[in-house]
């Protein structure tokens, strides 16, 4: 499993403490003035805040590299205390709000901010921008334009310090093996599935697999995001784009012995890891498994194009989030809070995350060129590829968009078992609709 897909948590249970954040200072709508909270006046005297982070896997070394040192050269009078959840997971964070400890700032994924905002995490932060000279112009205008989904007036509740890729990685010794050419940027689904029939084959007893393609939500993710209809409010996967993902998918899963053992254990699962360990996959669309994987298998000898696309869509590939910073709008601290937001985001914060392979969410040739740069295993690898694609993100995200992702996973894996693609369409909608008004009543 990729790192960002363990970083993107459930938040639904954490939901019903919103109104506990409110009482605890956090407030509601879209965030309160910059002149609402008594201690955000701009000052140069001692200041102290306090994060919470969904990423227990990061060290405190890498909190050290991409935030805190970056802020204290730049603001040296503001401190950056990073919590993380321990063995309690999400469960930390409703600890902190019971005991009246609400952080300044949460960070986590960006596909997560409609649970995040619901916590009460959700001051509208275009006042600091303004106030502060922040020019969103510089950055991926995909991704702001995405941000300005999760707010009613257009408005800014996260800003990521880094975003994220899909991209295809591929195992060159496969290919050499069977004298197979190794695939280009801009390769398209249509070449994926010919290459994935020559590389499929059981060879010295070990099955190589063409190409895994992770989840029916990347296969769709270039040309669409949406599992709901905007008008009505039902899910709505058989769309002529999902149709194609899941036309694509029965192809792919048609190919004899392009499929994982048909155990529970593995059918159920993600297969990053058997790309980088196990190494028996040729080629994996999954998002980037530069600093989340390959560190581990420095002697590999991988690379990688940008994710495949389907024909007539070109160079577009789903976004795969990003570390998204939130502010409580009743933190006694805006204005540091907001500083460590801005530090985050200049340029030499953005080349520190650029250089240890994390996609900036700041794209000048600079922070692109400084792409694992730190790295030494992606020495000669196509890293840029990671900016191949543009990002597509969803143009009516909901709240209920992750409950929907995973029910569409789960039931796209019945194609395995032989069901056809109108019968899983048609149960996936039913079950997304059941789930979501479970989730509704439980609101009531």
């Amino acid at each position: 499993m990729s790192l960002m897909k363990k970083g993107s948590l459930a938040l639904l249970p954490l939901v019903a403490t919103s109104l506990m954040l409110s009482a605890c200072g956090g407030g509601s709508g879209e965030g309160a003035a910059p002149g609402a909270s008594k201690g955000n006046a701009e000052s140069s005297s001692p200041a102290k805040v306090v994060a919470y982070s969904y990423w227990q896997e990061f060290s405190d070394e890498y909190w050290d590299k991409v935030l805190v040192q970056p802020l204290k050269k730049k603001y040296p009078h503001i401190q950056l205390e990073i919590v993380k959840p321990g063995k309690n997971g999400t469960a930390k964070l409703e600890e902190m709000i019971t005991a009246g400890e609400v952080p300044d700032i949460v960070i986590s994924d960006l596909g997560t901010a409609p649970a995040i905002a619901g916590l009460g995490f959700n001051y509208d932060m275009a006042p600091m921008i303004k106030k502060y000279g922040l020019d969103l112009s510089k950055y991926d205008q995909s991704t702001v334009e995405y941000i300005r989904t999760f707010s009613n007036t257009g408005g800014i509740i996260t800003l990521p310090y880094s975003t994220n890729f899909i991209g295809m990685f591929y195992n060159k010794d496969i290919f050499d093996k069977f004298g197979v050419a190794y695939p280009k940027d801009g390769v398209t689904f249509n070449e994926v599935l010919d290459l994935a029939k020559r590389l499929t084959r059981m060879d010295q007893n070990i099955q190589y697999i063409g190409f895994d393609h992770n989840s029916i939500h990347f296969l769709a993710g270039g040309i669409t995001r949406d599992y709901f209809d905007p008008k009505t409010g039902k899910a709505n996967v058989s769309t002529k784009e999902w149709k194609m993902a899941y036309d694509l998918l029965a192809q792919l899963i048609a190919i004899p012995g392009n499929r994982f053992p048909q155990d529970k254990d593995k059918i159920t699962r993600w297969h990053n890891e058997d790309f980088y360990k196990t190494q028996n996959v040729a080629m994996i669309g999954v998002p980037n498994l530069i600093s989340a994987g390959l560190q581990t298998v420095p002697g590999m000898n991988w690379d990688m194009t940008s994710y495949p696309v389907f024909e007539g869509y070109p160079k577009t590939a789903q976004a795969a989030g990003g570390r998204g910073l939130f502010i409580n709008p009743g933190s006694k601290v805006l204005d540091a809070a907001f500083k460590v937001v801005e530090s985050a985001l200049s340029q030499e914060s953005q080349i520190v995350v650029s250089r240890n392979g994390e996609q900036p969410f700041l794209l000048t040739k600079e922070t692109m060129d400084a792409f694992s740069a730190d790295l030494p295993y992606t020495k000669g690898k196509n890293v840029k590829a990671a900016f191949y694609n543009k990002q597509n993100y969803p143009k009516y995200p909901t709240e209920y968009d992750g409950t929907a992702l995973s029910i569409a996973y789960n039931r796209s894996l019945d194609l395995y078992a032989g069901k056809d693609i109108n019968t899983v369409i048609r149960e996936t909608e039913e079950e997304i609709n059941k789930e979501v008004e479970k989730l509704k009543s439980g609101k009531k």
